[in-house]
């Protein structure tokens, strides 16, 4: 019973600290699915993945709406996540590992935004993970009579997981993996062939049910969802680009799932092989395989978040059975500086434009740390900001922990309760810019207010969206032209014939902001103000552009 309570409670403290963002503006690409899966509305986008994630997303529309609410499905899943990640950790390592499994994937940033994406990498594909893992653990704990259940189980999700995404193949990659090493003494030629046939018959089986599907489900194009992976299938690429987007990655994860899991590397592979063996496949997969710079790649590796979760409570919980007279004064000290890291926050802050990038990565190799770093992405979020200077220092301090560990071992148990009141509080800055924005600026409700001010303006009849910041409120005003990107990868000339051709209103939420010598902002800067609003760092501008001049490059 006292479990239960406990399950409950960390089940409603999950959904209590993302209600706040359950009404969150949709932006970009997750805009597309209320319109792409309401069966009254003919759209020409289409999702180019298997059918069983817009399934799931147009039997909740019926359910909550074809609208905002729609991230209820990522929270609900989220939830079950977490009571699905509590059983598995608690019966293959146990209670402890199972509680401080489960307060990581409440209180980690990117598990705050993965819970309220709307789309299937976060939370839905991670849902049929954690049920073959479960399935996959049991039938090798019980007897043989009743292991055909467990197996029946593992084979189903992961048909469903790969039919909401075929990079589910990763996870299917992994199980096998494991599968083979827990072999590896014991295995013959016999053994091996039988494992490729079966094999054989499951990638058949799958073919199938693959070709099924486009029959049954009339939205699923077969030959496009494979076809998108062309885009994919690139060897000249942005390898800047995919830098950053990791680089995005490790900072939403945060210095609590990516370092502390290498403060035991040995014990680490050990008791989870399975989740070492996903992370090497998602590296090779998603970095060296295939050109995601042109995708959303931090979107993709939220998958990271479930083995990196269940790694980092392995090692939390045995400094808890080491014995070390250092750990609680490091706790103490840890949670000292983690309050004065967070007081840098108010120190003076200039916030660069993300174009050039030159300039903000100047300003890191200048050690001139003092500036926001904007967070954003096609998917979400539509925008904060947060302290390279704090970020900066919070990741040289954890390095350097992780660096006297490996160099005084004894002292291993003392750096991570050190680390710990870091992590925390590393997690909830970012938590709380994304949620409230009470340092940097609240984007949400500054796209929600000058929405307001459109929808009442008889004057204004389309409205040019940079970076489609805001881009769902204004679609809901009924005047929407199209949305308006800066990056220099993008051909100018076009985009200044597009600015002559559309002289109309802009709406500007800038996060990012825009660089103030581009020919973006010259032309607004010609163009006549009629709404104003800023919050802290961040402002929402309405340009009346009707009547200026054409501009040249």
């Amino acid at each position: 019973m006292k479990e239960k309570i406990t399950l409950l409670f960390l089940a409603l403290l999950f959904a209590f600290i993302r209600l706040p963002a359950i009404n969150f503006s949709l932006h970009q690409d997750e805009y597309k699915w209320p319109a792409v899966v309401n069966p009254t509305y003919v759209s020409e986008i289409e999702i180019p993945h298997p059918p069983l994630g817009e399934l799931i997303y147009q039997t909740a529309g019926r359910v909550v709406g074809f609208n905002v609410h729609f991230r209820f499905v990522p929270l609900f899943f989220g939830t079950m996540n977490l009571l699905l990640l509590y059983y598995l950790v608690r019966f293959v390592y146990g209670r402890r590992e199972a509680v401080i499994a489960s307060l990581i994937w409440i209180f980690s940033y990117f598990s705050v935004l993965a819970s309220l994406m709307v789309d299937t990498d976060g939370e839905i594909m991670p849902f049929f993970f954690l049920l073959a893992l479960i399935a996959y653990f049991k039938s090798r704990q019980v007897t043989e009579k009743e292991k055909y259940k467990w197996l029946l189980l593992l084979v189903v999700s992961c048909v469903m997981g790969v039919f909401i995404k075929l990079s589910f193949l990763l996870a299917i990659a992994a199980l096998l993996a494991d599968f083979l090493w827990s072999k590896k003494d014991g295995i013959n030629k016999k053994d091996i062939l039988r494992y490729i046939v079966r094999l054989g018959f499951a990638v058949i089986g799958l073919g199938a049910l693959f070709v099924l599907s486009s029959k049954v489900f009339p939205f699923f194009n077969l030959s496009q969802s494979f076809a998108y992976w062309e885009h994919f299938g690139r060897f000249n690429r942005n390898w800047f680009q995919t830098a950053i987007q990791c680089v995005k990655v490790l900072l939403y994860a945060s210095p609590i799932l990516v370092l502390i899991p290498l403060f035991g590397v040995r014990l680490v592979f050990q008791k989870s092989k399975v989740f070492a063996f996903f992370l090497i496949f998602a590296f090779l997969f998603y970095i060296v395989l295939f050109d995601f710079s042109i995708g959303a790649l931090d979107r993709y590796l939220q998958l990271v978040i479930l083995p990196l979760t269940i790694m980092s409570s392995i090692i939390v919980s045995h400094v808890f059975e080491v014995k070390s007279r250092y750990s609680k004064k490091f706790l103490i000290f840890g949670i000292a500086v983690a309050v004065g890291l967070v007081i840098l926050q108010f120190l003076p802050h200039y916030v660069p434009s993300l174009h050039p990038k030159a300039e903000w990565i100047s300003r890191i190799v200048g050690l001139r740390w003092n500036f926001l770093y904007p967070f954003s992405g096609g998917s979400g979020p539509l925008g904060f900001y947060v302290s390279f200077l704090f970020m900066a220092i919070v990741w040289i301090i954890s390095f350097g922990s992780l660096a006297v560990s490996a160099w005084k071992p004894s002292f291993k148990a003392a750096m991570i309760a050190f680390l710990i009141p870091l992590g925390i509080v590393y997690n909830l800055v970012f938590t709380e810019e994304y949620l409230f924005g009470r340092v940097n600026g609240h984007a949400p409700a500054l796209a929600v207010e000058a929405a307001k001010f459109i929808q009442n303006m008889p004057e204004i009849q389309k409205v040019t969206v940079y970076n489609d910041n805001g881009g769902y409120e204004v679609m809901q005003t009924g005047k929407y032209r199209k949305r308006l990107y800066v990056d220099p990868k993008f051909d100018l000339s076009e985009k200044v014939a597009n600015l002559n051709k559309y002289k109309e209103h802009y709406f500007v939420l800038d996060v990012p902001k825009i660089d103030p010598k581009s020919v973006y902002q010259k032309y607004f800067d010609s163009c006549r103000i009629i709404y104003k609003k800023t919050d802290k760092k961040m402002s929402a501008i309405i340009y009346d552009c009707r009547n200026v001049p054409d501009i040249t490059l």
